[in-house]
């Protein structure tokens, strides 16, 4: 099982994933390698495109790890994946003669782990608990970004993280595997923010925060009056339908 804060990582490299080229013509890798790890070299976030836009890496990579790029879910909305391969590890490396399109990157990734891993999926629909995150009653405490247009970035240091450049789909990411539900932006802002969140899970649970009908506790220690009291936003606990990506099918790795 993969912790809890490579998983965090695991959400910015979504959001990285697709930054970088304007989108050009090349829609599927040319070349492709996908080779079973074995270096135990470490991990690299997000997969790596390198200048110029032709040539994607991805190294040290749970399987995991490369449906949440492909389909741009959180691990809360994957399920199915044979426990056989959960634990193993990939390294990916792709050319195109083109410079990759941004747009194109996650179905260039589908396109690939079904030629690789005869993977096939389907979605479903699920009403969840979930979080909304909103505007708390004195209005947001977010600072605009010094650099409004830069790529965002993401600092993690124990339970505390700093993000530059972050638009809300930034936060609500990290918050969703935080507290482990889906979190949904209901703040209506559509800027870029420096900030940092600080917080310590709660000791008496285990978990991250109160259950959902306790979303507003006061506890100093809890996400949730973080959230409230360093960013002048509020999790809200509601239900809501969630895209869920199930598994049918995942074959063990075909050779290139």
């Amino acid at each position: 099982m993969i912790r809890a804060a490579r998983l965090v990582v695991c959400l910015f490299a979504i959001a990285s994933f697709s930054g970088g080229l304007e989108a050009q013509s090349c829609s599927t890798f040319d070349v492709a390698s996908v080779k079973l790890n074995t270096s135990g070299v470490e991990a690299r976030y997000p997969p790596e495109l390198a200048p110029g836009g032709r040539r994607l890496t991805a190294t040290n990579q749970f399987i995991v790890e490369l449906l949440m790029v492909a389909y741009d879910v959180s691990p809360l909305q994957i399920s199915g994946i044979p426990s056989a391969f959960s634990g193993e590890r990939y390294d990916i490396e792709a050319t195109c003669e083109q410079p990759m399109a941004k747009e194109q990157l996650p179905h260039m990734l589908q396109v690939l782990l079904a030629e690789r891993f005869h993977l096939s999926i389907h979605r479903e629909l699920k009403e969840q608990p979930v979080y909304a995150l909103i505007l708390g009653k004195s209005g947001p405490k977010l600072h605009e970004a010094s650099q409004v247009g830069g790529k965002w970035g993401l600092r993690q240091s124990g339970h505390s993280f700093t993000f530059t450049n972050a638009e809300m789909s930034n936060l609500v990411g990290v918050l969703s595997q935080v507290t482990g539900r889906k979190v949904l932006d209901r703040t209506g802002l559509l800027g870029q923010y420096d900030f940092t969140l600080s917080y310590a899970p709660d000791r008496g649970t285990g978990r991250e925060g109160p259950d959902v009908s306790t979303a507003t506790d006061s506890s100093p220690e809890s996400v949730f009056t973080a959230v409230r009291e360093q960013l002048g936003l509020i999790l809200e606990g509601q239900k809501s339908q969630v895209e869920f990506i199930v598994i049918d099918r995942f074959d063990r790795l075909i050779p290139n």
